[in-house]
């Protein structure tokens, strides 16, 4: 008998079948993290602090641990995309908005790093309804590594030079990011 989707057979179906979903339950295990991480975050203290980095730092490395696994396993679907998208964007809004509400991270730059967000999603979605779809480009990769990179280091509050620097450096790319998503899909965005 034949898993659905999968054109294999025999004993070990069961366990296919629950290594192929692994992808798709990394990308929840990131989105039901962002609240923990919140929570975390706001109670203030050190120790808590600590485990909100660490929570962070292994929902930041399941971004890149569940698309790995789905190209890898073939098991790329819809769903999968969509909750690895959601996932990343609540994860990185999440934490900004705590970390804008410390002062940890200035106003100004959440607010830069979000309109990108929302700036690709839109762009995204446009193709998407034109029957164009559109890969995440190598900027944007190194900007989302980047993000989850200064956004650990000013969860854990080390140092405020390190982290202000990380930021700045978010920002920036960030800004890139955007411009270059816009410049290669300007035809998608204003032609019918």
């Amino acid at each position: 008998m034949s898993t659905p989707g999968t054109g294999r057979s025999g004993k070990g179906a069961p366990l296919q079948s629950a290594l192929e979903s692994l992808p798709n339950w990394l990308s929840l295990f990131r989105l039901l993290s962002s609240p923990a991480i919140a929570a975390l975050l706001l109670i203030d203290a050190y120790g808590l602090r600590v485990v909100a980095a660490i929570l962070f730092a292994v929902a930041s490395i399941t971004d890149y641990l569940d698309g790995y696994l789905a190209r890898r396993m073939k098991v790329v679907s819809s769903l999968g995309v969509f909750m690895d998208l959601a996932a990343d964007k609540i994860l990185v809004s999440t934490v900004l908005i705590i970390l804008t509400g410390t002062g940890a991270v200035p106003s100004w730059m959440a607010a830069v790093i979000v309109a990108r967000e929302f700036i690709v999603a839109g762009l995204r979605s446009q193709a998407a309804a034109k029957g164009v779809s559109i890969s995440a480009s190598q900027l944007g990769k190194w900007k989302t590594a980047i993000t989850l990179v200064a956004l650990l280091l000013a969860v854990l509050a080390l140092n405020h030079t390190l982290v202000l620097a990380g930021l700045w450096l978010t920002t920036a790319i960030t800004i890139a990011s955007a411009l270059d998503y816009i410049a290669s899909h300007w035809k998608v965005m204003f032609h019918p």
